[in-house]
């Protein structure tokens, strides 16, 4: 018997929003755990869960199911898992500013799934809103259901308003830590994103022998202005509030709540986000246990972690420096260092309790301190992988050589559009892309075996085996996070400057147990290599995973052993959404939305306390 508590924290970033494993609103008084000290309990600076909810509530912010099942069976047979989910949209004034949110079932975040390796996952979705939507299930890699990536204009076209299509796709030897999410346009941003963890007896890290509880805590840097409407000014002269760049949040919020600055009404957001936060708790170091799904020795007395956009991170957390009712400051930070060196900071409580025992803290907040230790605020943003060896637990040597290298080089700037106006915005290898959501990629591969275009740049890898493909960010001062869908990679340089094909056939590559992960975080003029292995074919994106800057063009689509990818079915209903559509339309549509609501200070909904806590009083419909 360990003489101490533990509690699993899933760390994901989900540009623009980020996860961390410990929830909002939750006891163990309503899940008890055996010998847990006081278990844990974490309050969202924001929120309260004893507010009682406004009468006409068509959604619900409900964090106790963020909270993974103590009894799941990880040694079940493989079953279907099968899910309705509607996509509505409501309003909510989730940091106290009342504004247009998207809800999957009217839940804000979106629900958690869970499930084993070997399970298929069925997911019915219906399309309320007014635009169409698809779902991306980030990590998993559709070994085998290539057109079930959610991609619109890669891999599908997208769900029309109104209309419905059910995602169905194996869980093939995967485990980990996931997520899923809207990829139309930057919807996720308006709250289409939801946590999805995979469990097995394979893993490495198993509860109940390495930790006790575990918890799925959501993070994001929120806007209080519709995405649409954000988009649709990237892609103007003018650009958001004045600039092409990136928009920075204009608060944080932690499972679904938050504090915005209410002195001011008119608060303007600073330019150039790039959406790195650094996550920590006062008092408890943790250990880093996982990244990317990736099972790792790392860190073991880490005080905080820096999260690019996409990443997930587990870490390990020992509940051994309180006693029941004590609390402390949880801390999420923006890295200012590449977001025009703003400050911003969320908080939550991090609370011990004991089972079946509840607290009322009568708006008292903790005293504990920062450590003294964290980074400057607007120090470098790097990845966690540029200052400590993360050693993936289940070794894997790289391949001794590449049989294929490929270059995608991306930057900012103007570039050709479809029509023969420039564009401004990111492009890989000069092309920006420009997304006809109705003519998708995939079946054109897999009716022809090949594609090119102008308006997405693509790479190919034909043979069976090992490929590398040289990743250089040009952007002096503007770091991004790239994630590739449908594969792991193994990461095997990373340097300053740009890369050439012949100039890395001449380098030393890290082969020995390098890391595995499926996004990694490059500074401005920089560049990295990955080495993949071409054993799951299809049409993969790979994008930056700021939301924005993916919306003005930074997608390009790795194309995988098309000869392969001609074997794929495409199932009728899949064939269905593209049925009666202008294929030449440019997505996201360019037409009027709704003003956003997002400067209004919703007043009703705000109960100011002598701490200045905003707590929130519910969603209402649209």
């Amino acid at each position: 018997m360990r003489n101490f508590n533990t509690l699993f924290i899933s760390i994901l970033s989900l540009s623009p929003l980020a996860v961390i494993s410990q929830s909002s609103d939750i006891s163990s008084s309503s899940h008890p755990i055996d010998d847990f000290l006081g278990g844990i309990y974490s309050d969202i600076f924001g929120s309260s869960a004893n507010n009682d909810p406004l009468p006409s509530l068509s959604a619900t912010l409900d964090t106790k199911t963020l909270i993974l099942s103590t009894d799941f069976k990880i040694t079940n047979v493989p079953q279907i898992r099968e899910y309705n989910f509607e996509f509505k949209a409501v309003k909510a004034n989730p940091d106290g500013y009342e504004r247009q949110i998207y809800t999957i079932n009217g839940q804000f975040p979106a629900p958690l799934i869970e499930a084993n390796t070997g399970d298929t996952i069925r997911v019915h979705v219906k399309n309320s809103l007014d635009i169409p939507q698809t779902i991306h299930w980030h990590g998993l890699t559709q070994n085998g259901s290539n057109v079930m990536d959610g991609v619109p204009g890669v891999t599908q076209c997208p769900i029309p308003p109104g209309g419905s299509f059910t995602y169905e796709f194996p869980i093939v030897q995967q485990y980990g830590t996931y997520w899923y999410h809207s990829h139309f346009a930057n919807t996720m941003a308006d709250g289409l994103a939801g946590p999805f963890i995979v469990h097995s007896p394979d893993d490495p890290i198993q509860r109940g022998r390495d930790f006790d509880e575990e918890r799925v805590l959501m993070i994001t840097d929120w806007m209080h202005d519709q995405s649409t409407n954000i988009v649709a000014a990237l892609k103007s002269e003018k650009g958001y509030r004045g600039s092409p760049a990136a928009p920075r949040g204009d608060s944080i919020l932690i499972n679904g709540v938050g504090k915005a600055n209410c002195s001011d009404p008119n608060y303007p957001s600073g330019a150039l986000s790039h959406s790195m936060l650094r996550v920590s708790i006062d008092q408890h170091p943790f250990e880093v246990v996982e990244t990317d799904t990736t099972a790792i020795n790392g860190p073991t007395a880490l005080h905080e972690i820096p999260i690019a956009p996409a990443q997930r991170y587990s870490i390990i957390v020992n509940s051994n420096q309180g006693k029941a009712g004590d609390k402390f400051w949880l801390r999420v930070n923006v890295a200012a260092g590449c977001m025009d060196k703003v400050r911003q900071e969320g908080l939550a409580i991090f609370r011990y309790t004991n089972d079946n025992e509840e607290y009322d803290d009568k708006g008292e907040l903790p005293d504990s301190k920062a450590w003294d230790d964290l980074a400057a605020y607007d120090s470098p943003c790097r990845d966690l992988d540029d200052s400590h060896t993360l050693s993936p637990r289940i070794p894997l040597d790289a391949a001794a050589k590449s049989s294929q290298v490929r270059v995608l080089s991306s930057k900012f700037g103007t570039f050709a559009g479809m029509t023969g106006a420039n564009v401004t915005g990111f492009a890989f290898n000069d092309v920006s892309f420009q997304n006809q959501i109705w003519n998708p990629i995939l079946p054109t591969v897999i009716n022809t075996g090949n594609y090119t275009s102008k308006n997405i740049a693509t790479v190919t890898f034909d043979v069976d085996g090992y490929v590398d493909l040289i990743l250089n960010n040009l952007d002096f001062g503007i770091d991004h996070p790239y994630h590739l869908h449908g594969n792991d990679f193994q990461l095997i340089k990373r340097g300053n400057g740009a890369l050439t094909v012949e100039q890395a056939m001449n380098m030393d590559l890290s082969v020995k147990n390098p890391l595995r992960r499926d996004t990694i975080f490059i500074p401005g003029d920089s560049y990295a290599i990955i080495r993949i292995r071409t054993d799951n074919p299809g049409v993969w994106a790979l994008h930056c995973h700021i939301g924005w800057h993916l919306a003005v063009g930074k997608l390009a689509a790795v194309i995988v052993r098309p000869d392969e990818v001609r074997k794929c079915e495409q199932p009728d209903k899949w064939l269905g959404l593209c049925a009666g559509q202008n294929i030449h339309e440019e997505g996201p549509a360019k037409r009027s939305l709704p003003p956003a609501t997002g400067r209004t200070r919703h007043l009703e909904s705000l109960k100011e306390v002598k701490n200045k806590i905003i707590h929130r009083r519910g969603l209402k419909d649209v």
